[in-house]
């Protein structure tokens, strides 16, 4: 495909600007003082937000779901800026949640001062969740241009306008889901949360900073899943659309000797796979051949900004 940076130009009747909408905005917000990010080891773990935090973050969130923190501008809106933007101050608001949830299950367990690690493994969590979502919106818009190029008529726009905020209806399958988008972007970024290595990875920073058993307990609660578990509970309190990523997964529970309920998560292959064709037969216009726009190589990820 042509550069991203020149469709735009190259193909205006695909860009309208007052038919293509922002994910979760619907026009563009403001990007003044967006400055890029390189998403580097050294800069991940150099970085620290020192805004003071939104207050409206999460009660925003009930309504936009992640986009309250971070959304995708579109090569079709900003040719020279498109990607993925984060606000540092809801950002901010985001990892202080975090914070909650995982300091109420592991407060107990920190025998030392582990402040530096636990801003690591959160930083590492918020960020790794807003960019695995928004990621998807790239996908979805790259894959609506690269059809637009093979039809020759305007996919994305229209695409949006039938697709992106249906009236919510029961749902009984994946192609029920109005904004199928918006569930498989938090099913993305859910899926490294019950990845076993991914929570092993997370879980490995403490090591050598609190005594062995307490070490165990931390792993316990990211490899286990009760980190999944509760992320699971805050993404379902998201819109319609957002909170029916659970559509792609199987739900274990069982219960203990101490009558402890445990529930555990995976992803259910078959229904990611017809969610996806789903997903491709309405960017295709509803004319699909059962193609999945979302299999084959993975693209260069967006370029990132903090603002």
């Amino acid at each position: 495909m042509e550069n991203l940076g020149s469709f735009a130009a190259a193909h205006p009747d695909f860009c309208d600007p007052k038919a293509v909408r922002v994910p979760g905005h619907g026009t563009m917000p403001s990007l003044e003082g967006a400055r890029p990010f390189e998403l580097t080891a050294d800069a991940l773990s150099a970085y620290r937000a020192e805004v003071a935090k939104d207050p409206a973050t999460l009660p925003a969130m009930l309504k936009l779901g992640p986009e309250a923190v971070a959304f995708y501008a579109s090569f079709r809106l900003v040719p020279d800026r498109w990607g993925i933007y984060v606000r540092e101050a809801a950002l901010r608001a985001l990892k202080e949640e975090y914070h909650r949830i995982i300091w109420r299950d592991l407060g107990k367990y920190a025998d030392r001062n582990v402040d530096d690690v636990a801003e690591k493994v959160e930083t590492t969590l918020v960020l790794d969740y807003l960019l695995a979502h928004n990621r998807i919106h790239f996908l979805v818009d790259k894959a609506a241009a690269e059809s637009e190029l093979a039809a020759g008529a305007a996919k994305y726009a229209p695409y949006q306008a039938a697709w992106y905020n249906p009236p919510p209806k029961p749902i009984m399958n994946p192609e029920d889901i109005g904004n199928i988008e918006e569930a498989l972007a938090n099913l993305e970024a859910f899926r490294q949360y019950i990845n076993p290595t991914y929570a092993d990875g997370v879980s490995r920073l403490v090591e050598g900073r609190l005594d062995e058993r307490n070490v165990n307990e931390w792993k316990a609660f990211f490899i286990g899943g009760r980190f999944a578990v509760e992320m699971a509970n805050v993404l379902s309190r998201q819109p319609p659309g957002w909170k029916d990523f659970g559509k792609f997964l199987n739900r274990k529970t069982s219960v203990g000797a101490t009558n402890y309920v445990r529930i555990q998560y995976s992803y259910n292959p078959e229904m990611l796979e017809r969610g996806q064709k789903e997903l491709s037969r309405r960017i295709a216009g509803g004319a699909g051949d059962g193609t999945n726009f979302f299999k084959g190589p993975d693209p260069e990820f967006p370029p990132v900004y903090l603002m």
